[in-house]
């Protein structure tokens, strides 16, 4: 069967460009990706406190989970919560061994304030100004 020549230019046996349908669908998937990571990127702005240091998404959204299930009014035991030895108003919940997040407590409730890698958590000194 002798190929044909479409209108786009490209030379094919089949009824319609098959380089150019490709094309059109790689230039669909990264204008969706494109959107996805926009969405993604707006979405940090809905949060209490700055989540974008975290490295992976799954760790993300294990800390959002985390930061509404407070928020919400679940005890902060229920994700291995603990309070601090040097202030027993500030409270340490762990997002995984890497990263914690620390509330205050107030007469309102948790208040998040602050997310660390566990080296600075381990590193900062009771009583300093960011604590």
């Amino acid at each position: 069967m002798p190929k044909k020549t479409f209108p786009c230019g490209h030379k094919g046996n089949g009824q319609y460009c098959h380089t150019c349908q490709q094309l059109a669908a790689e230039q669909e998937e990264k204008a969706q990706a494109k959107v996805e990571k926009q969405q993604w990127k707006q979405s940090f702005a809905e949060d209490p406190i700055d989540l974008r240091t975290l490295p992976r998404k799954k760790l993300v959204l294990k800390a959002r989970t985390i930061l509404d299930a407070v928020r919400s009014g679940e005890p902060f035991q229920h994700f291995n919560g603990k309070r601090m030895n040097y202030n027993r108003k500030i409270i340490s919940i762990p997002i995984d061994n890497d990263y914690r997040i620390l509330f205050k407590e107030d007469d309102t409730g948790l208040i998040p304030f602050d997310l660390m890698s566990h080296e600075d958590y381990n590193v900062k000194k009771p009583g300093a100004s960011k604590l």
